[in-house]
């Protein structure tokens, strides 16, 4: 006989597919919220709220469920999206684009069991009712029930209040799960036994102290959800019209760990680190729209995580992309992106050291010669983005600033990682510190410096879709990508891509790194100097100030006192005389106390204090010196007969003195001597160790067979190197300070000195470009001046000769230009304050054709500028950013119209971020194109003083800013002349 049966289903079964897939508690988080993006939410939140029991919820603003939809769809477990016929209609996306559905098993409802046990489901479609339902996600851990056993209490509602009515009933059906009820006696039977026995199994072997179902029951009697938990919202305070909640009580560690009231420990640090790292990049941070990324999509989608402690909230994860986006990752100074084809090859861009190396599509990488994609329909591989920067490690070999690099430090903290996003959202884990699914550490561990990339210091993602990459699966678990061959094919073209860029960009073994590493240590030492110098004139003015308003007061005083002492001082015997002696001997010392030495070259508000400090000072000095010439005189007149007595005496006063200040100095420089003997130890003690933290790693390799003994001995060597050269800048200069002191050189007056005159010849040098600006300006000015007077004698001629109409009309036109001409000075002068502001390229492009009016008027010279400039914007002195365009045009003018060329043309233009200025006149020798910019040097054979270029040049690097010739090809807008100017922080729309 055969029979047909059906598969019976345990209850357990949905806990084998909901808490027990997921890898944990963000993880399940992440999960929420990608269902609430498939239900075509704008916004989805977590909020703790920090009660006596902890809560959790999490909200949305997307189409939410009706009645029918919550027991068809919610409650039916493995519903799948990609086979459902249609897309999402109108109305459920509410105006937003169609998205591909981030679900795919049906499961990810499931997940919740992951924040707590506890969950109450409040979900409304708009026009439809409220849905509510109370689930406890332990009833299924019992083997012993069956899937139907267990019931799920839902009930609707219209009005948010009606909700607080119907809680305790919905408490009151869930326990019936445990106990039973009169209306089914059979299942209240099955349920008894069940649990029953669930019990007696679950306290075997004394681990457990109560029974299963009495904690489960407990928790659905005391748990308590308040209308207060729903404010945050939107649908609940009625600014959305649909949406759902999830709120759960007896919440897992990992979302208490979250809490102000938790007291911190390593272990909550490590969970609050993975958390922020987990759900902190939820939406692909790195979109940018003008970069033309295959499967790059901004899902237009906010996420957050808030704690709530005594009703006030604070964010603890959100998308701000002011503090972290793809334009801060830009400015790093080593960048590659670009798009990897469905072939394996890479095309893109590439950045090192702060240069663009290769740009648009200029930077190719094939694939590994052994590579063969491939083709099945269930292995392809389709194209996908990639975007990477990242930062040396090393101040002194990086091209950031001091503050910018420490700021990349703090960003790495928080958001370093390789990410790895699918339609705009992120796939868990990569990025994690768990998680090397490139092995890039691994390969770290071989060579640090050939293979460069460090996780912890890396910015980036690869941009995925599901429809160009549909092979790329995730496992059950959200644990990463099922290991298939699409998965292994990924992987291998992007650590070829690591590998390559690597060699020939920024590792050790790169040839750009051989030759421009020397020049930027050296840039940095010089750097590092001037910052040293710029920091002790601060900490001298600092001193010199503190010791201004403290000593200035009590001169005063003391002044007053030496005046008085001065006019009562009566010496008549030989006790008179040793007692004005130390008086006098006193009120030197005091005085000499207050002595300041190392004024700062600017004083500043300082400088009247300081004048009448000087003041009181030398009258102070003056009355003590009359003083001794009455002691002097009285000696005289008095003739003591024992004088060695009270030189003894005095010897004596003066030996205290000088043996007081000397224990003082002596107390200071033991406590100095201890502090820094302290931290150099210690110093030392972490030195010695840095040798083995490094390789001990590798021996680890070697035992475990993942590294050769010959790259084991290579790497050995390389990390020795690199701390070995660390140590010596470190300890080597410190040597050699402390030989100049044992040799008694005086290293604060030599650096004090030299920063007062470094000081006050940048002054100079400042003063001398403003003046020699002014120069330019004139002659600029006396050029086009002599122009419009010889347009008055030519039309003072006609009238001469019969008064000629055409001759006063001349006459008009030139008075109105040189009007016009005089008016230019006024953003060039030299007096006022220095005002930064925004100056976009339509205000330089109008104020250089109102400028050279007259030439483009007359010489049918012609002044163009793009679109792509007048978009360009930037915040400068315009004293500084507008003589810089006048001088390039300047010179353009004069050769061309001296070279006699055909439509004389200057254009102003943006390529690849910055501004192009180019002309179509004859163009610069090769031979002097590395001398255009020093100071006198000229080809023009009148007129020219040598100082234009050189004085732009200086302009905008005293903004930050820089200029260059180019010959570049690609900047060669037209024939001649091009010079390059790179804004610091320019706005290109």
């Amino acid at each position: 006989m055969i029979e047909s049966l059906p598969f019976r289903t345990q209850a357990r079964t949905v806990d084998h597919l909901g808490r027990e897939q997921i890898a944990d508690c963000p993880t399940a988080i992440s999960e929420l919220w990608k269902n609430a993006y498939d239900a075509y939410a704008r916004s989805v939140s977590l909020h703790i709220f920090d009660d006596n029991e902890p809560v959790a919820a999490i909200f949305d603003d997307g189409h939410g469920m009706s009645y029918d939809e919550f027991i068809n769809r919610w409650l039916v477990v493995g519903t799948e999206t990609k086979y459902e016929n249609g897309e999402s209609s109108e109305e459920d996306r509410d105006g937003l684009d169609v998205r591909t559905k981030q679900g795919q098993k049906g499961i990810g409802r499931l997940s919740s069991a992951n924040l707590g046990p506890l969950v109450l489901l409040i979900s409304k479609r708009k026009n439809s009712d409220f849905v509510a339902a109370l689930i406890d996600w332990r009833l299924f851990e019992n083997p012993y029930l069956i899937l139907s056993d267990i019931e799920i209490p839902v009930t609707t509602f219209q009005e948010p209040g009606q909700l607080e009515e119907l809680l305790p009933q919905l408490f009151d059906r869930l326990t019936d799960n445990i106990w039973g009820n009169e209306e089914n006696p059979d299942r209240s039977e099955r349920l008894k036994l069940a649990w029953t026995t669930f019990d007696i199994f679950a306290q075997k072997g004394g681990t457990l102290k109560t029974k299963p179902s009495n904690d489960i029951a407990n928790t659905i009697i005391t748990a308590t959800f308040e209308l207060r938990h729903l404010e945050p919202w939107s649908v609940w305070r009625g600014d959305s019209a649909s949406g759902t909640a999830l709120l759960v009580s007896e919440i897992h560690y990992d979302l208490r760990a979250q809490l102000p009231s938790v007291e911190p420990d390593g272990n909550v640090a490590r969970i609050r680190e993975t958390f922020f790292s987990t759900l902190s990049a939820f939406t692909d941070p790195f979109v940018d729209t003008n970069a033309h990324e295959t499967n790059a999509v901004d899902p237009d989608f906010t996420y957050e995580v808030k704690t709530w402690s005594q009703g006030t909230g604070k964010a603890i994860v959100e998308e701000d992309r002011q503090a972290f986006s793809r334009r801060v990752c830009d400015g790093m100074e080593h960048v590659i992106n670009g798009t990897i084809e469905a072939n394996g090859t890479f095309k893109g861009q590439i950045k090192a050291f702060g240069e663009w190396r290769e740009v648009g599509e200029g930077y190719v990488i094939a694939p590994p010669p052994d590579y063969i994609p491939p083709s099945s329909l269930t292995t392809f591989v389709g194209p996908f983005s990639l975007f990477l920067a990242t930062y040396e490690r090393e101040r002194v070999n990086s091209t950031h600033s001091d503050a910018e690099h420490a700021k990349l430090y703090e960003l790495a903290d928080r958001y370093s990682g390789f990410l790895i996003f699918r339609n705009g959202l992120r796939v868990l884990p990569y990025g994690r510190v768990d998680s090397d699914f490139f092995e890039i550490e691994q390969r770290r561990s071989v060579s640090a410096g050939r293979e460069f990339w460090n996780a912890r210091r890396m910015f980036g993602r690869i941009a995925l879709s599901r429809e160009a990459n549909p092979n790329l699966r995730d496992k059950a678990g959200r644990e990463g990508f099922i290991d298939n061959r699409a998965a292994k094919s990924l992987r291998t073209l992007v650590v070829n891509i690591l590998r390559r860029a690597a060699r020939e960009y920024f590792g050790s073994e790169s040839e750009i790194r051989g030759t421009e590493l020397p020049t930027i240590q050296e840039t940095n030492r010089k750097a590092q100097a001037e910052q040293a110098r710029k920091e002790l004139a601060k900490r001298n003015r600092k001193k010199f100030q503190s010791l201004l308003s403290r000593n200035l007061p009590q001169l005063s005083q003391l002044t007053e006192s030496i005046f008085d002492h001065c006019s009562d001082l009566s010496i008549k015997s030989v006790e008179d005389i040793s007692r004005a002696q130390a008086l006098i001997t006193e009120l030197a010392e005091q005085l000499g106390n207050l002595r300041i030495v190392g004024a700062p070259p600017n004083l500043g508000s300082s400088e009247e204090d300081y004048r009448t400090f000087r003041q009181l000072f030398a009258r102070s000095q003056s009355k003590i010196e009359e003083m001794s010439a009455v002691r002097k005189a009285a000696i005289q007149r008095i003739n003591p007969p024992k004088p060695e007595e009270i030189a003894e005496q005095h010897m004596q006063s003066l030996a205290a003195q000088l043996h007081g200040r000397i224990r003082q100095w002596r107390k200071e420089i033991s406590a100095i001597q201890d502090f820094e003997a302290e931290r150099i130890t210690s110093l030392l003690t972490s030195r010695n160790k840095a040798f083995h933290q490094e390789v001990m790693p590798i021996i680890g390799s070697i035992k475990d067979d993942k590294l050769d003994l010959d790259s084991a001995l290579e790497a050995m060597t390389t990390i020795r190197a690199r701390l070995d050269d660390e140590n010596e800048g470190i300890f080597q200069s410190y040597i050699n300070t402390l030989e100049l002191m044992r040799e008694n050189i005086n290293i604060e007056l030599i650096a004090t000195e030299g920063t007062a005159d470094n000081i006050d010849l940048r002054d100079q040098l400042n003063q001398l470009n403003q003046v020699a600006q002014l120069g330019i300006t004139v002659e600029i000015l006396g050029h086009e001046l002599a122009t419009n007077e010889q347009l008055i004698r030519t039309g003072l001629s006609q009238i001469s000769k019969g008064g000629s109409p055409s001759g006063i009309e001349q006459i008009e036109a030139g008075f109105e230009a040189l009007s016009s001409q005089l008016e230019f000075l006024a953003p060039l002068k030299l007096s006022g304050p220095r005002v930064r502001r925004v100056i976009s390229g339509v205000e330089i492009a109008k104020y250089m054709k109102d400028f050279f009016g007259v030439i483009t008027s007359t010489r049918d010279f012609s002044i163009e500028a793009s679109d792509e400039f007048l978009n360009f914007s930037v915040e400068e002195q315009p004293s500084r950013l507008l003589p810089v365009f006048i001088n390039l045009i300047n010179n353009s003018a004069y050769w061309l119209i001296n070279c006699h060329t055909i439509k004389p043309t200057v254009r102003l233009d943006v390529v690849d971020g910055r501004v192009v200025v180019s002309d179509n006149g004859p163009g610069i020798d090769a031979l002097d194109q590395d001398h255009l910019f020093r100071m006198f040097f000229t080809r023009k054979v009148s007129g020219g003083r040598g100082i234009g270029l050189y004085l732009c040049r200086m302009n905008l690097t005293a903004g930050g800013h820089s200029i260059s010739y180019t010959s570049d090809k690609k900047f060669r807008l037209l024939p001649g002349a091009n010079f390059i100017i790179d804004f610091k922080g320019a706005d290109f729309g």
